[in-house]
């Protein structure tokens, strides 16, 4: 299945991240682009000339959108034909990017959308901003999160880069921080693409991973280690993995609501060997907890005398889904809704979901057979609009 997954890396921080990832050897049979408008983003890529794809050359030239979401949206709503020539024969599209920027922010609801009438299955993986770069970028990072990202992908991991707050030494560069962010991102990326890539040994797949994060606004944390095969790799691993710069701490995993354990190692590891793995990764949470656990494991050739274990832990903004679904047909490889992720709570009613009225939040509503009509078609339906040309 390796051939029908692709890793696209989208804007600044993308490029970044599939950097790491593209230097990590395991990563070599995968599928992987860059899209960026800026030129030198896309060369500080690593990737090849032919895998780089400039977009919005008319409008930026060759330039990146400074920040301005509008123009991440019009560079990319511009390059909706090419889009579709470019993900025509993927199944599986595993998206890396930073929000708050222009391309990423603007841009990312317009690829998926295209996915989406593609029926291809979309994954997002993003951090968010430091809180040193501003509210501004962090407002718009989660208005779009919540209004356009979340109600079209399949998952979607959101990685706070405040975590790196929690562990790092206070006199580690920026630069450094943000190097060892994507560092983290791209070896989590892997983790990820491993387990849609089959050879799993336990039951934790794409459709558990799309259960505990479909339409859900989240706020994710992730740790992961590799080690040496060897008589203590699994208790090294777990120590590493809770040490990582991204998890924030054991405490991350007490706080969480749905936590996914994933084992990767070589043909050699075994089922029982897999099995005491995971199980040690289960005695992490207090057995009394109500979370919502998922165990993987998968092999492949390139993990051969390795193990790398990576924790993704879940806490979820709100307590019921995003209410828009968009009217469109999905194939058979969406994952299904996990029995357990939604146990206890009670779901919002569509018609009694707080919709922002705009202009009209303070003005005497008209209603008309129960139907708000202050508030815009388009929100009512749940309709993503593309502005694009």
């Amino acid at each position: 299945m390796n051939e029908n997954i692709c890793i696209m890396a989208l804007g600044g921080a993308g490029c970044r991240i599939i950097g790491e990832f593209s230097a990590l050897e395991e990563a070599k049979k995968f599928r992987m682009m860059a899209l960026d408008s800026d030129v030198e983003s896309l060369k500080n890529s690593g990737l090849p000339e032919e895998n780089c794809i400039q977009v919005g050359k008319l409008l930026r030239s060759g330039r990146g959108c400074g920040g301005d979401v509008i123009s991440g949206q019009q560079a990319l709503a511009n390059e909706r034909k090419n889009l579709v020539s470019i993900l025509g024969d993927i199944k599986v599209l595993v998206i890396v990017t930073g929000l708050g920027g222009g391309l990423a922010t603007g841009g990312l609801p317009v690829i998926l959308g295209v996915a989406a009438k593609l029926h291809i299955v979309t994954a997002v993986i993003a951090t968010l901003p430091f809180s040193m770069e501003g509210f501004s970028r962090r407002q718009h990072s989660d208005d779009k999160l919540k209004n356009d990202i979340l109600p079209l992908a399949d998952a979607a991991v959101v990685l706070p880069n405040d975590l790196l707050f929690s562990t790092l030494p206070a006199e580690v560069s920026l630069a450094d921080a943000f190097k060892l962010s994507d560092q983290e991102v791209a070896r989590s990326v892997l983790a990820l693409v491993s387990i849609l890539g089959g050879g799993n040994l336990f039951s934790a797949d794409f459709a558990s991973i799309t259960g505990i994060l479909k339409r859900r606004q989240t706020l994710c944390s992730l740790g992961t280690a590799r080690v040496d095969d060897g008589d203590c790799a699994v208790e090294t691993a777990m120590e590493k993995m809770l040490a990582s710069p991204l998890l924030g701490g054991p405490d991350a995993l007490d706080n969480a609501d749905a936590v996914l354990f994933s084992l990767l190692g070589g043909p050699e590891l075994s089922l029982a060997s897999a099995r005491a793995a995971l199980d040690l990764c289960s005695r992490q949470i207090a057995p009394e907890s109500e979370k919502n656990i998922l165990l993987g494991a998968a092999t492949a050739e390139e993990f051969a005398g390795k193990l790398q274990l990576t924790v993704l832990s879940v806490r979820y903004l709100d307590r019921s889904e995003i209410n828009r679904e968009p009217a469109r047909k999905r194939n058979g490889l969406r994952g299904a809704h996990s029995d357990s992720a939604d146990d206890g709570l009670q779901m919002d009613l569509p018609n009694l979901t707080v919709e922002d009225k705009g202009i009209m939040a303070n003005t005497v509503p008209v209603i008309h057979d129960g139907t708000d009509l202050d508030i815009p078609a388009f929100k009512r339906r749940g309709i993503v609009i593309d502005p694009g040309k």
